[in-house]
């Protein structure tokens, strides 16, 4: 009864509306089972309602921007999967630009970089949105997106629009309340008079480091404080480490790549042996960047 309710309501709203959705191609490392129900609203309003219905009538929901840093089950998602994808507007407003939640980076990228700014260059080649890249803090190692975050407007417990700030954001390295509350972002206002990147030279550093010919869902581990995950795995000798159709790349020891037809277990296998095998080696148990979810 709720579903074909939740349908109704939602068939009334701009955007797609599909069942029995196949999760995997809506990632970046290609995996997962199929959501017993799929929402890509076209406006900002119509995703508030999506959370709102969803809450109000206690049915479970996800909500789902690039699908990179992200490993779906095999099993799918039996509740809403609540798509980004239409949320893509992106406004100059002085010295700063918003926008929503959806977005791709490039598609940012490119607009900061046609008004000749190059402040938020080092998001290059990071395959994800400006929701997802605020609730994850995405970055570099030298800057992060929450130094140019001004504010963000989020749907609260209570089903409310509010502007937070950077600092009610809690942010921390590749983490923050967004995230750790799984809070909506409908879109964030960034500050465009950060030092200037040069974008090509950043994309070109990622394509000589990481595996990007392969899907993956990025670092999979976060970096231990005073050393890399990725060197760590390395000095393990996990590199090439092969699961199935999972690999622990040989390009980067920190991304586990899909070499067709991977499974969840698989990598998941993978990721397991990778910490135990870490932890044995210089007692440090990695943690996890990526979110894993259940069935």
């Amino acid at each position: 009864m709720v579903p074909s309710l939740l349908a109704d309501h939602l068939a009334s709203h701009r955007g797609k509306v599909r069942f029995d959705e196949p999760l995997a191609p809506h990632t970046t490392i290609d995996v997962g089972g199929r959501a017993a129900r799929y929402f890509a609203p076209d406006t900002v309003e119509a995703f508030a309602t999506a959370v709102r219905l969803c809450r109000h009538l206690n049915y479970p929901y996800l909500l789902l921007g690039g699908g990179s840093n992200l490993l779906f089950s095999d099993d799918g998602f039996p509740g809403l999967v609540i798509s980004t994808q239409g949320l893509q507007e992106v406004t100059r407003e002085n010295h700063s630009v918003r926008a929503e939640a959806g977005t791709p980076l490039p598609l940012l990228l490119d607009t900061t970089n046609r008004l000749g700014n190059g402040s938020l260059n080092f998001l290059a080649g990071i395959p994800g949105t400006v929701g997802g890249a605020i609730a994850m803090n995405a970055g570099i190692p030298e800057q992060s997106i929450s130094d140019a975050v001004e504010e963000v407007a989020i749907l609260d417990e209570n089903s409310e629009v509010r502007i937070v700030t950077a600092k009610e954001c809690q942010f921390e390295y590749r983490q923050s309340k967004v995230l750790k509350e799984q809070i909506p972002v409908l879109w964030g206002r960034l500050r465009l008079n950060g030092k200037s990147y040069d974008r090509f030279e950043v994309l070109a550093k990622r394509r000589a480091t990481q595996p990007l010919d392969l899907p993956s869902a990025g670092c999979v581990f976060k970096n231990p404080p005073g050393s890399s995950a990725g060197y760590l795995i390395e000095k393990a000798d996990l590199k090439g480490l092969i699961v199935g159709r999972a690999k622990v790349s040989e390009k980067h020891a920190n991304f586990i790549v899909n070499l067709g037809g991977a499974t969840n277990a698989e990598i998941r296998k993978l990721i397991d042996i990778v910490r135990q095998k870490v932890y044995k080696s210089f007692h440090i148990w990695l943690e996890l960047e990526i979110e894993v979810l259940n069935g």
